[in-house]
């Protein structure tokens, strides 16, 4: 088993208790990408639950009801893209749709629910291969990200609901709730609520950086992958209400968090919002000039948040100051070779300008060097 590090926090990040909500943006960013057409044109109404872009593939719905203005250009997970913007009205108008809430369950039922609304990965792990071990993963890796362990202690009937139809139409052997060790909100409630679900088992895992990935959780729980299924509470909670209530993911939960923030916390936003319009109507800042480090301080990047828009993929943005850090020459310690789970060779990568297929570009390399050297940029291969 490879060797894992307990990374060290901030302590006095403080967060709120509760998911709080941000659902009324002026404005959503919907994007254009190529090979998509879309459906309306400026001045055009929207009701929510529309589709308003779409390809042969997929389509791309209205998370509000309003009016469709313009197309203008944003940052959707690190890539500038045109993007449909569509003008609040706050009404809340709804494509009507004739769907009824689902009280009986079969795996076609359940496979042909979960292509429908996009969880094409996980309906065709479902359908082709015979599932031993399914693992709700209430962890997150980035150290100031945290929401998975929200989700899983605000929506616990649904995750257990969840996972007992699944467990029960797909006659999975071993169904794991995988919580911090640590994270006693969460162990504490789910001892009190897993014995009425016989086939479900808590599993406490260790604070260490990296379980929240599908191979190394798999590893820790000595489970293969051949016959094993990872799902992460935020999308385990999307799959609920895809299939029991019929309906599309038309919102997300970010963190909003750091040194910076006065008291972080996990927000529920549509997607298609601007991360500004997030933290300017959640959290209150301290200091003037700060850096916004988008999807956290590990594997994340620094953005321009008045650009950047939350998508499926955005985990949040951690809020610190601005400081600058002398980088010093490479004292050849090995620390970074040492922590690196994949033994990829960062110095050697710097010095010869290869880079490594195998980086998993987690960033410990550089929260390791005592020179304060940032050897992710040269594993991306940027030198400049």
């Amino acid at each position: 088993m490879r060797k894992l590090i307990k990374l060290k926090k901030d302590i006095s990040i403080v967060f709120n208790t509760q998911i709080t909500e941000y659902l009324n943006p002026d404005e959503i960013y919907l994007p254009i990408k190529k090979n998509y057409k879309t459906l309306v044109k400026k001045g055009d109404a929207v009701l929510k639950g529309q589709i308003v872009i779409e390809n042969n593939l997929n389509k791309v719905i209205s998370p509000i009801s309003g009016n469709a203005v313009s197309i203008s250009k944003k940052n959707l997970d690190g890539v500038m893209t045109d993007c449909l913007v569509i003008q609040n009205d706050f009404k809340e108008k709804n494509k009507n749709y004739i769907r009824k809430k689902e009280t009986k369950y079969d795996k076609e039922i359940i496979v042909s629910k979960l292509y429908e609304y996009y969880f094409k990965y996980i309906a065709s792990i479902l359908e082709s291969k015979k599932i031993n071990n399914l693992v709700i993963s209430g962890l997150e890796d980035e150290p100031y990200i945290a929401n998975n362990p929200y989700i899983i202690n605000a929506f616990s009937k649904e995750i257990l609901e969840m996972a007992d139809i699944l467990s029960s139409t797909f006659h999975i052997e071993n169904t794991l709730i995988a919580i911090k060790n640590n994270d006693t909100r969460n162990v504490e409630m789910y001892l009190s609520k897993i014995g009425t679900y016989p086939n479900i088992t808590l599993t406490l895992v260790d604070d260490k950086y990296l379980l929240g990935k599908e191979y190394f959780l798999l590893e820790h729980l000595h489970l293969k992958e051949l016959d094993s299924l990872v799902i992460d509470a935020s999308t385990f909670l999307d799959m609920y209400n895809a299939i029991k209530y019929n309906k599309c993911a038309l919102e997300t939960f970010i963190t909003i968090s750091g040194p910076s923030v006065s008291r972080s916390g996990v927000v529920k936003v549509k997607v298609g919002t601007l991360i500004k319009d997030v933290v300017d109507n959640v959290s209150k800042l301290k200091g003037k000039e700060n850096i916004y480090i988008l999807n956290g301080v590990m594997m994340g990047h620094e953005c321009d948040i008045n650009e950047s828009v939350v998508t499926r993929n955005t985990l949040g943005v951690v809020v610190i100051p601005k400081k600058v850090v002398k980088e010093e020459n490479c004292i050849n310690c090995g620390l970074c070779l040492k922590v690196c789970p994949v033994k990829v060779n960062p110095r050697k990568v710097m010095s010869s300008h290869k880079i490594s297929n195998n980086c998993l570009d987690c960033g410990l390399c550089s929260y390791i060097c005592p020179s304060h050297i940032n050897l992710r940029r040269f594993l991306r291969g940027e030198y400049e």
